[in-house]
C-alpha cells in the first residue's frame, strides 16, 4: 500500500495535521499503537490562554481558539471553546517580578489582563485565599476545551475527509533510503509514502532512535485530581510557585494538575494513576488556597506521560531527512498549541504556513546525539522562556 503522506500518532497534534492534509486531497493513512485519544490527548486540562509575550506562539493561541469554533460550527456544539478568565499568583518577590514582566510584554502584544494585588484578587474572587499573595496576573479571554472531545472529533474529520486512521499498529520505524523518507515499517512491513509526520508525544523519540535519528526531548509525568461536589467560583488559577493549576470543569466539579514529576520516565513503564503522596500533598496545599474546597471529595484522577525539550518549546517541522517532519515536545501545552501541527501540515503540503516555524525547528538544537539533559521545571501552560535558554551541556 502507498499513501501521499503517514502520520504517526493519533492523539491531538496527529489528527489536526491528517485532516488537514487529507483535505488538501492527499491519500493519508494514521498508524496509531493504541486507540485514537488513547494517551496525554485525551487527560488534559484542555487549557488555552490567549495572550503571550511571543508574538508566534500568539499566533499559535490564537489560531488554536478559532479552531475550536469553527469545529464548534460544524458540529453544532460538540466541542466548545470554554470562556473562564486566568489569573496566575505569586507569593514570592520574584514571583512578583515575573509576573510584572509578563504584564509589560504582553501589552506590547495587544494583551487584555490585568496585575492585580492581592486585596483586588479577594474582592473579586472571595473563594481565594490572598493572605500570601504579593501579585497576581488576569487574563480575561482565556479558556478551556474538553481535550477528549476535541481529539475523537478531529480524528472523525479526518476520517471523513479520507485519512485511513489505523489503530492498534505500532510503528517499528521510520523508512529512510539515501536521506530521504520512503515511508514506515509496520509490523515489519513496509508502508510507502513520501512525507512521514511524527506526533506521537512520549513514543516520538524513541521511535525515530530505531530509525537512526536523535530527537532532543525528555519525558516526564503530569497527573491530575478531580474533586467531586465543588462550587467554589474561581477562574484558572496557576501558582506560580508551587506550580499546580486548578480550574472548574462543571458547576459541581473541578480539575487540579499536580506540577511535572519522574523526569526520563519510560514511556510504557509508568503509573497512570496519581501518586496517593502527591495527591494529598496537592490537596492540601489547594484547600489552604481555596478553602471552600476543604469539603470536595477527591473523585478520581490520572497520570499521563508527556515530553519537553530543553527550552520548552515544541520541535515542529521538517527533521533530519527529506521528507521527514515531527511535531511533538509540546510539553503539557499540545491543547493550546496544537495548531502548531497544521502549521507543519502546511509546510508538508508546500504551502506558506500561518506561523513562521523557524524557532521551532530542530535545528536549534544542532549537535544534540542523544545526552541527558535538563529542562525547566514549571507550570507549562502559562510560563514562557522567550530569552536565550541556558547553554546545553553537550555543547559546553
Amino acid at each position: 500500500m502507498k499513501y501521499d503522506a503517514i502520520v504517526v500518532g493519533a492523539g491531538l497534534p496527529g489528527a489536526l495535521a491528517a485532516w488537514r492534509l487529507s483535505q488538501a486531497g492527499l491519500k493519508v493513512a494514521v498508524f496509531e499503537r493504541n486507540v485514537v485519544a488513547g494517551e496525554s490527548s485525551a487527560l488534559a486540562a484542555g487549557h488555552v490562554p490567549q495572550e503571550s509575550v511571543s508574538p508566534d506562539n500568539l499566533k499559535i493561541l490564537r489560531r488554536t481558539r478559532a479552531l475550536v469554533d469553527d469545529i464548534d460550527r460544524r458540529t453544532d456544539g460538540a466541542v466548545r471553546f470554554n470562556i473562564v478568565g486566568g489569573i496566575q499568583v505569586a507569593t514570592q518577590e520574584s514571583g512578583k517580578k515575573a509576573l510584572e514582566d509578563h504584564s509589560i510584554r504582553t501589552k506590547k502584544l495587544g494583551g487584555r489582563g490585568e496585575l492585580l494585588g492581592a486585596a483586588e484578587v479577594a474582592a473579586r474572587w472571595p473563594a481565594i485565599e490572598t493572605q500570601d499573595l504579593l501579585a497576581a496576573y488576569y487574563t480575561p479571554d482565556d479558556g478551556f476545551v474538553r481535550s477528549h472531545e476535541l481529539t475523537i472529533t478531529l480524528s472523525s474529520l479526518a476520517r471523513m475527509s479520507g485519512a485511513e486512521v489505523v489503530e492498534g499498529s505500532p510503528v517499528d520505524m521510520v523508512a529512510i533510503q539515501d536521506g530521504r523518507v520512503t515511508g514506515v515499517v509496520v509490523g515489519g512491513d513496509v508502508v510507502r509514502a513520501p512525507r512521514v509526520l511524527v506526533a506521537a508525544g512520549a513514543w516520538s523519540r524513541p521511535l525515530l532512535e530505531r530509525s537512526g535519528i536523535s530527537l532532543p526531548t525528555k519525558s516526564f509525568v503530569l497527573q491530575a485530581v478531580i474533586l467531586n461536589g465543588a462550587t467554589a467560583n474561581i477562574p484558572f488559577v496557576s501558582d506560580l510557585e508551587a506550580g499546580y493549576y486548578v480550574m472548574r470543569r462543571t458547576s459541581t466539579s473541578v480539575f487540579l494538575g499536580l506540577p511535572p514529576s519522574s523526569m526520563g520516565v519510560d514511556a510504557d513503564a509508568f503509573s497512570r494513576h496519581p501518586e496517593p503522596d502527591d495527591r494529598a500533598r496537592f490537596l492540601e496545599i489547594l484547600r489552604c488556597r481555596v478553602p471552600e474546597l476543604a469539603g470536595a471529595a477527591a473523585a478520581g484522577g490520572w497520570a499521563g506521560v508527556l515530553v519537553a525539550t530543553p527550552d520548552g518549546w515544541p520541535l515542529l517541522g521538517q527533521h533530519a531527512a527529506e521528507g521527514l517532519f515531527v511535531a511533538t515536545g509540546f510539553g503539557g501545552g499540545g491543547v493550546q498549541r496544537v495548531t502548531g501541527a497544521e502549521a507543519v501540515a502546511q509546510v508538508m503540503l508546500g504551502q506558506e504556513p500561518f506561523v513562521d516555524l523557524t524557532a521551532y525547528r530542530v535545528s536549534r538544537f544542532e549537535g544534540y546525539s542523544g545526552e541527558d539533559f535538563e529542562f525547566r521545571q514549571g507550570p507549562f501552560y502559562y510560563t514562557e522562556w522567550v530569552d536565550a535558554p541556558v547553554e546545553p551541556q553537550w555543547r559546553k
